[in-house]
C-alpha cells in the first residue's frame, strides 16, 4: 500500500482520495479501539495502550486538509461504536472529541515542522515525530481526557490519571503510529536480497518471542528484562525500522497479555501504578529500539549512496579513460597525417627550389650566350649584372635545397657560398672575405632578398674598385636582427651621398628588397672605401 505517497507537505496538497481514506480510517479505528479496550484497567477504564488515535493521525496525514473534518467525524463516530456497550453516548462523544483533537494537533504540528510528506526516514524525523505527537499532542489531549475521567470518578487522583492517559495515548502513537508510517511509506529504492535473511528473521522472531514470554509473563524478576535487549538490538541493526516495529508490537502484545492475566513483573504494584510502570517500560524499550533502527537505516542508505557514487565514479573514470584513449588515437593519427603532409610538402618545396634553381641557371646561360653576341659595352655590362642577379637567386635556391629549408633558414652559410660564386664569376681578380658571427634565422623570402642585396652591393664595389679589389662581408646577429655589412677598399662614396636620392636601378632595387623583408639599409662612416649595413628581423623575434 503506497497511498501515503500523495501525502502533502507543509503547503497542503491533493492527498489520497477521501473514498479510500475514510472507510480505512473508520474500520481501523474500530478495530484498534477494540484491541485498546482489552487493556482497560478497572475501575476507571484506563488503558495501557490506545492505538485508534494512531490510525486517525495516519489518515489525516494521508489526506488533504479540506477533508479533515469528514475524517474526524468518522473517527468520532467510530469512538461511539467502540464504546457502545461500555459508555453512554455523551461520554463516548466527549472522549471521541478529545481523541480527534489529539490527532488533529499532532497532524498539524507534524505538517508544520516537516518539509514535505511526513516520513520516518531519518533520525531527525523520528525525534521530531516523538516530540510533536506522543509527547506534545498526547500530553495536551490528556489534560482534557483526565478531566473527563475525574468528572466520572471524582475519587481518582487527577495527575496520576493524566499520566496514565497520556502514556496510553502516547504509546499508541509511538508504536502503532510509527508502524503505520513506516510500512505505508513508499520505498525509495528496491533493496538487494540477502541470502539467508528469511531464515535469520525466523530464528530472531522465535528467540524474541521466547524471551518476551519468559521475561514479561513467566518470570517476575525485573533483572531478567535485560534479556530482551540483545534481540531488539539485533532486530534494529539487521532489519531496520520495519523489523523493529514488528518486534516492538510482538513484545507489547506479550506484555499486555501478561498484565491482563496478572502475571509477569510489576504484579506487586497497585492497579494504576502497575499500568504506569508497564507503560514506561514499553515506551523506553520502543523508543530506544526505534532510534537504533532508524540510525541503522540511515547508515545503510548512506552506504548505498556511497557505493552508488563509487560505481558512478568508476564508470566515469572508465569512460574518461576510453575517451582519452580514443582522443590519443585520433591525435596520433592526425599527427601522423600532418607529419606525412608536412614531409610531402617539404619534399615538394625542395623539388620546386631545385627546379627553380635549374631554370634560373638555364636563364643565366641564355643571358650569357646573348651577352657574347653584344658588342656595345654598356649593354654587355647591363646583361652581366642581370646574369649575376639571376646567379645569386639560383645559388640561393640551390642552398635552400641543400639545407632542406622550407620556411626558415640560417643565412650565415649563404654568405661564403655567394661570395665564392661572385669571385668565380670575376675570374679571381677580386678577393672577398666572408666573416660569420653566430647563427641568424630568417625566412626564405628574406634569404632571397638578402642574397640579391649582397650580390648587388659586392658587384657595385667591384665595379668602382681598383684592379685588385678587396671586399669584406660580415654577417651576424645583434639582438633581434640579422646584420649584414659590406665594406670595400675603393675610393669610397661621394660627399653628400644619399641612398634615397639615388637614381640607379641597383641601389633602388636593394632598398626595395630590404624594405619588403622588413629591414633597413644605411651607409657607414669609414676611413677609406665604402661601407653598407643591412638589418633584417630574425624569425621568431619578439
Amino acid at each position: 500500500m503506497l497511498w501515503l505517497r500523495s501525502s502533502a507537505g507543509r503547503e497542503g496538497g491533493a492527498g489520497a482520495p477521501l473514498w479510500l481514506v475514510w472507510p480505512l480510517a473508520v474500520a481501523g479505528y474500530v478495530l484498534m479501539g477494540r484491541l485498546g479496550l482489552v487493556t482497560a484497567m478497572p475501575p476507571t477504564g484506563a488503558v495501557v495502550l490506545w492505538p485508534p488515535n494512531a490510525v486517525l493521525l495516519t489518515a489525516l496525514l494521508a489526506s488533504a486538509p479540506r477533508h479533515w473534518p469528514v475524517v474526524l467525524l468518522g473517527g468520532v463516530a467510530a469512538e461511539v461504536a467502540v464504546n457502545w456497550h461500555t459508555l453512554p453516548i455523551a461520554w463516548a462523544l466527549a472522549f471521541g472529541t478529545v481523541n480527534a483533537a489529539e490527532s488533529t494537533l499532532a497532524a498539524s504540528l507534524l505538517r508544520r515542522f516537516s518539509d514535505g510528506p511526513v516520513r520516518l526516514d531519518g533520525l531527525a524525523a523520528v525525534v521530531r515525530f516523538v516530540l510533536l505527537a506522543p509527547l506534545a499532542a498526547s500530553a495536551t489531549a490528556a489534560l482534557a481526557g483526565a478531566a473527563l475521567i475525574a468528572l466520572r470518578f471524582p475519587e481518582v487522583d487527577y495527575l496520576h490519571t493524566w499520566q496514565v492517559f497520556w502514556l496510553g495515548d502516547g504509546l499508541g502513537l509511538l508504536i502503532v503510529g510509527t508502524t503505520l508510517l513506516v510500512w505505508l511509506a513508499p520505498r525509495a529504492a528496491p533493496e538487494a536480497r540477502i541470502r539467508g535473511r528469511g531464515l535469520e528473521g525466523l530464528v530472531l522472531a522465535a528467540g524474541l518471542l521466547f524471551v518476551s514470554v519468559l521475561t514479561l509473563r513467566l518470570d517476575a524478576d525485573l533483572g531478567r528484562l535485560y534479556l530482551l535487549f540483545p534481540f531488539l538490538v539485533w532486530t534494529a541493526l539487521r532489519f531496520g525500522m520495519k523489523g523493529a516495529t514488528l518486534a516492538i508490537l510482538s513484545m507489547t502484545g506479550v506484555a499486555t497479555w501478561a498484565m491482563m492475566d496478572g502475571r509477569g513483573p510489576f504484579v506487586d504494584l497497585a492497579g494504576i501504578d502497575q499500568v504506569a510502570a508497564r507503560q514506561v517500560l514499553i515506551a523506553v524499550v520502543a523508543l530506544s529500539t526505534f532510534i537504533l533502527a532508524v540510525a541503522a537505516d540511515e547508515r545503510r542508505r548512506v552506504t548505498r549512496r556511497l557505493l552508488q557514487s563509487v560505481r558512478e565514479l568508476e564508470q566515469a573514470r572508465f569512460d574518461l579513460e576510453r575517451m582519452n584513449a580514443d582522443l590519443d588515437e585520433i591525435v596520433t593519427e592526425r599527427t601522423r597525417a600532418l607529419r606525412s603532409t608536412l614531409a610531402r610538402n617539404e619534399m615538394l618545396l625542395r623539388e620546386v627550389h631545385h627546379r627553380v634553381k635549374n631554370n634560373l641557371q638555364l636563364i643565366s646561360s641564355l643571358v650569357a650566350l646573348q651577352r657574347r653576341g653584344v658588342q656595345e659595352p654598356a649593354m654587355r655590362e647591363r646583361m652581366a649584372r642581370i646574369q649575376g642577379q639571376i646567379g645569386a637567386i639560383a645559388k640561393t635556391y640551390d642552398l635552400l635545397h641543400q639545407f632542406g629549408a622550407s620556411e626558415t633558414v640560417d643565412f650565415g652559410p649563404f654568405v661564403p657560398a655567394l661570395c665564392a660564386a661572385i669571385e668565380g664569376a670575376e675570374g679571381g681578380r677580386a678577393r672577398i672575405e666572408a666573416e660569420l658571427q653566430g647563427s641568424a634565422q630568417v625566412s626564405a623570402d628574406s634569404a632571397i632578398a638578402l642574397s640579391l642585396a649582397l650580390n648587388e652591393l659586392v658587384t657595385n664595389a667591384l665595379k668602382h674598385a681598383g684592379p685588385t679589389p678587396r671586399i669584406r662581408v660580415a654577417c651576424g646577429r645583434e639582438g633581434d636582427a640579422l646584420v649584414l655589412r659590406v665594406e670595400d677598399d675603393g675610393p669610397g662614396l661621394p660627399e653628400g651621398f644619399d641612398l634615397t636620392a639615388q637614381a640607379g636601378f641597383g641601389v633602388r632595387m636593394v632598398a626595395g628588397l630590404i624594405g619588403q623583408a622588413g629591414g633597413t639599409i644605411r651607409t657607414l662612416a669609414t676611413e677609406g672605401g665604402a661601407a653598407f649595413e643591412i638589418r633584417v628581423p630574425v624569425t621568431g623575434a619578439a
